[in-house]
């Protein structure tokens, strides 16, 4: 289970989550949608503890994110499945396999 308690988080001047609390259940599968700048990377980022939050609690499973240390943080990337847009995490996969020329016998 993930579960946000108030969370907020600030870049700067700019609040990307504002109080956000959600539930979401063990083995649920779902989609974060939204327009541009509305948080949902940021929400992401916070699961993974790629970012901290400015304010609140945030618990996959029983487990606090927010008080995770480093060495902690992949035992909880590796329970949590994500999948990123971002076209650049698998490049080798976007480049065209060259179509090789067939050699006359001889």
């Amino acid at each position: 289970m993930i579960n946000f308690h108030d969370v907020t988080k600030h870049y700067n001047s700019t609040t990307a989550l504002a109080d956000v609390s959600l539930e979401i259940p063990d083995s649920e599968f779902i989609f974060l949608v939204g327009p541009s700048g509305a948080g949902k990377s940021t929400l992401l980022k916070l699961i993974i503890r790629e970012e901290l939050p400015s304010s609140g609690r945030i618990f996959v499973g029983n487990t606090e994110v927010n008080k995770l240390s480093s060495s902690q943080v992949p035992h909880l990337r590796r329970r949590v499945g994500t999948i990123f847009q971002d076209f650049k995490l698998l490049p080798r996969f976007l480049q065209m396999p060259q179509k090789q020329e067939k050699q006359p016998l001889a």
